[in-house]
């Protein structure tokens, strides 16, 4: 809460009196605000996602071009073209409440409150007017056990029950009381707003100019003389974290990069984390969609062989329908049972009958039983076949996730997942799009240009459509991954140009963390396509010993 105190006077202090120019929304949980304030233009991204909820400034306007979400469309016509009246924190906690001035249709004036709410998974965007009632919502909330955030609902301050910094006496009494091993932890459990850093910095500090000075320093890291922002990086140059000033208990044995103001950053620590944030989001919920269907897949497989298991019984349907043919000139008219002779088994049997319909009905209700059974047998043999090549093509799949290094890759996958497991993209006002299709890998070593696929539509674009029968086709040997293509428009390629291009395939398949990897290598003419996209049978092989290696590596 702190810094985010100082981000927001220093972002009054800027843009007070700037204008809302354009908003956009690159994903359901994220809203951009483009500002232009004194001249000079800049992006306020507002983030609820819950592995890294935050709000920074960008020096760049956002791209256009992305499909607006609902309540995307609410601010725009809200807020576009309004003015900023002012910036400030609410109630002292992670709530920046933003208040603008706008016009309706009829150009009559509109108080307006744009408040962000910055609390890890619970975080939210709400648009409220001049008394508090609300517009809309990013997250809309139906209240139980929590608020009620719903359009028309009064907005209401989330419950707070720590000490704020602001009540030096507590603080004061609580710094006293803490022991030393524990002092961070109970400054976090018992004083509002703070980090383990910003902990640790205020106990420190309050043992050199005491603790009534050092909260009154946290509380307002803006009005501190040495309000310096800065990221920290460890010594192998990984992002600590962003600070209004260099913290002392921060900084020791790791490097300071000083800043010009705190959204530079805090730009400048985002754009290092977001990308990864979003990648782990991104591969969490395909790994849950495809766990889903391995799962759905198992069950099948595990279905099948159950009624394999008794498919010895279909057999016995027929002797007995066969057996009662022979003897049904016996079967009286409301018989329950019959015995015969079981001349497959030399033997006496009892046969049931069904005492409501006639002998010759019951013979063929055990032609049927056999007949059923049959068809049982058959469907479960191919649903066999199906489940265990789906659980192959799905393995393959696992390993294209963990190769995704863009959006685009991820949205591909993502429809692919989704056309197994049977859903279609409902066409909304938000205007679905199928996700653009994403280019392979393209090496050139050594004047050869080669590709590889990462996933298996890029597999089959590079098996199919980039290579030709002459060309030299890769992938690793007994296991799921990349195909790889070296063209040979002039001339068989070297050993060391195989060898380069197969490091790339190996490292973008299931053996990436292996020591060595082996890996097949033939004419594109002698891969086969199967059935599903990136499936092949080859031929005419021979194989090269390689270490995995990152095409992409600086």
């Amino acid at each position: 809460m702190i810094t985010l105190k100082a981000f927001a006077k220093e972002t009054h202090k800027n843009y007070a009196e700037g204008r809302v120019d354009r908003i956009s929304a690159p994903s359901e949980d994220e809203i951009i605000l483009n500002l232009r304030a004194r001249g000079a233009n800049s992006a306020l991204t507002i983030s609820c996602r819950a592995g890294m909820p935050r709000m920074h400034l960008n020096a760049e306007k956002a791209r256009g071009g992305q499909i607006p979400t609902p309540f995307c469309m609410v601010l725009r016509k809200y807020l576009s073209g309004s003015r900023i009246d002012g910036i400030r924190i609410l109630n002292e906690d992670r709530i920046v409440e933003i208040n603008v001035t706008s016009r309706n249709e009829l150009n009559d004036e509109l108080k307006l409150k744009l408040i962000t709410e910055l609390m890890g998974g619970s975080s939210n965007v709400i648009l409220t007017d001049g008394d508090y009632v609300i517009i809309d919502a990013m997250k809309r909330v139906v209240g139980e056990k929590t608020r009620t955030v719903l359009p028309r609902h009064r907005y209401e301050l989330p419950q707070r029950d720590k000490t704020l910094l602001s009540e030096s006496a507590k603080v004061s009494e609580i710094i006293g009381n803490a022991a030393p091993e524990d002092a961070v932890k109970t400054l976090c459990r018992e004083i509002n707003g703070l980090s383990k850093e910003s902990a640790a910095e205020l106990y420190a500090a309050s043992a050199e100019i005491g603790a009534e000075r050092a909260a009154a320093r946290m509380n307002d890291l803006f009005a501190y003389e040495g309000y310096s922002p800065c990221v920290i990086l460890t010594p192998d140059g990984t992002p600590k974290g962003f600070y209004a000033y260099p913290y002392e208990t921060a900084r020791e044995g790791n490097k300071v990069v000083r800043y010009s103001t705190l959204s530079e950053a805090m730009e400048a620590y985002y754009s290092a984390g977001v990308a990864a944030a979003r990648k782990a989001d991104d591969t969490r919920k395909l790994n849950k969609k495809l766990k889903a269907l391995k799962a759905k897949a198992k069950r099948h497989l595990e279905e099948a062989d159950a009624v394999l298991a008794s498919s010895g019984e279909k057999e016995r349907y027929r002797e007995l329908a066969e057996i009662l043919q022979c003897n049904v000139y016996r079967v009286e008219r409301g018989a329950s049972i019959i015995i015969c002779d079981d001349f497959y088994n030399t033997r006496s049997v009892e046969i049931a009958l069904d005492p409501t319909i006639s002998p010759q009905k019951n013979v063929e209700r055990y032609f049927r039983k056999y007949s059923k059974a049959k068809g049982a047998e058959s469907y479960a043999r191919a649903e066999k076949t199906r489940s265990a090549e789906l659980l192959d093509y799905l393995m393959t799949i696992e390993t294209a996730i963990s190769n995704c290094s863009s959006e685009a890759e991820y949205a591909e996958i993502e429809a692919e997942l989704d056309a197994l497991a049977g859903k279609r993209k409902a066409a909304s006002s938000r205007g679905a799009k199928t996700p653009k299709k994403t280019p392979p890998l393209r090496l050139v070593v050594d004047g050869f240009v080669a590709y590889v696929g990462k996933n298996n539509a890029q597999n089959e674009e590079v098996t199919f459509s980039i290579a030709s029968g002459k060309d030299l086709w890769l992938h690793v040997k007994n296991y799921h991954g990349a195909h790889g293509v070296i063209l040979q428009p002039d001339g068989a390629a070297p050993l060391n140009v195989i060898r380069n291009v197969a490091e790339a395939v190996a490292y973008y398949s299931e053996a990436r963390a292996a020591a060595s990897v082996e890996v097949d290598y033939t004419l594109r003419k002698f891969v086969k396509k199967l059935g599903k996209p990136g499936l092949v049978r080859y031929t005419d092989n021979k194989t090269v010993v390689v270490k995995p290696v990152d095409p992409e590596r600086d």
